[in-house]
């Protein structure tokens, strides 16, 4: 098998990194153009958890045939695409690999879950590489996190690490909240950090609580992660406004990159009353860029994924 696989070190380039990612039901084919235009970076269509044993096949079909009807071309408005199949060393999962393959659909994302092997994925990308530009493995057990490093090791089309919260939870027999995944979190966005992955967390699963969403996200950006999931399109907007800096923020990088010295590119300067160099203006910079960054949602009429 090595012999089919790239230098497990190399990564290829993910498409764009998402702020958020919304998951629909692959049983429910009249919600995804919904979810389509629900203003997400990326929706993902799951085959997995949200799928009745019973029903996998028809669901597998069913998702299937509607990307290929419904893919936009390359490049076009809309969010990006993803797909969570079922585990690699699952029966179902080695029916959603093949059907994949067989289908000539293009994913921008590939979700694995419950990955423990870096193997699994570079499997993946030896049978199904063209068929989707990036994957990202599902870290869903104590002996995922601890293979952490290995795992986001594994190159080839690797662009993020998930945590899988819920069955992390289930598996630590911890508490499937902030303190209970405090550990895991960290541990899973040094490893994905130290390799050049982005880092997403878990939905948030309450949602009647907005707020208790909003302060979430804004703490797992402090972490290091990168994107936020979602199981409900009311949720995008809050997981979109964390990412803004506040105003104090913009002011405070916006008077720095006005106070650089022309002369401190590269070495020390103070600024009202603290030493700055090279990080903090690489942090001011890309709160500058974050200020400016306030894209707008799809709607229904510009989107391509909303279609009958």
């Amino acid at each position: 098998m090595s012999g089919h696989l790239k230098n497990p070190m190399m990564h290829s380039a993910p498409p764009s990194l998402p702020r958020s990612m919304l998951f629909v039901s692959g049983e429910k084919v009249e919600r995804f153009a919904k979810a389509m235009a629900a203003g997400a970076d990326l929706v993902c269509i799951d085959l997995e958890d949200a799928v009745h044993p019973a029903r996998k096949q028809q669901a597998r079909t069913d998702v299937l045939g509607w990307l290929k009807a419904h893919r936009p071309a390359s490049g076009g408005a809309g969010p990006r695409v993803a797909l969570r199949i079922n585990g690699v060393r699952t029966a179902d999962g080695l029916r959603d690999t093949l059907a994949l393959i067989d289908s000539g659909v293009e994913l921008d994302w590939l979700l694995v879950p419950k990955v423990e092997n870096p193997a699994d994925l570079q499997c993946l990308d030896a049978w199904a590489g063209a068929s989707f530009s990036a994957s990202a493995a599902l870290l869903e057990t104590a002996l995922g996190i601890e293979r952490a490093a290995a795992i986001a090791a594994a190159g080839g089309r690797l662009g993020a690490l998930m945590l899988g919260g819920a069955d992390l939870a289930v598996d630590l027999g911890a508490e499937f909240g902030w303190d209970g995944l405090r550990s895991a979190r960290g541990r899973l966005v040094n490893a994905a950090r130290a390799f050049g992955l982005q880092a997403w967390d878990v939905p948030h699963i309450d949602l009647a609580r907005p707020d208790d969403l909003a302060a979430e996200t804004r703490r797992v950006l402090a972490l290091g992660f990168g994107c936020k999931t979602a199981i409900h399109p009311q949720q995008i907007a809050a997981i979109h406004a964390a990412f803004v800096p506040t105003p104090a923020e913009s002011a405070w990088a916006e008077a720095l990159i006005q106070a650089l010295p022309a002369d401190a590119a590269t070495g020390a300067f103070i600024f009202q009353g603290r030493m700055v160099d090279a990080p903090v203006l690489r942090k001011a910079r890309r709160i500058v860029e974050l200020s400016a960054d306030r894209p707008q949602p799809p709607t229904p009429r510009s989107n391509p994924w909303f279609k009958s």
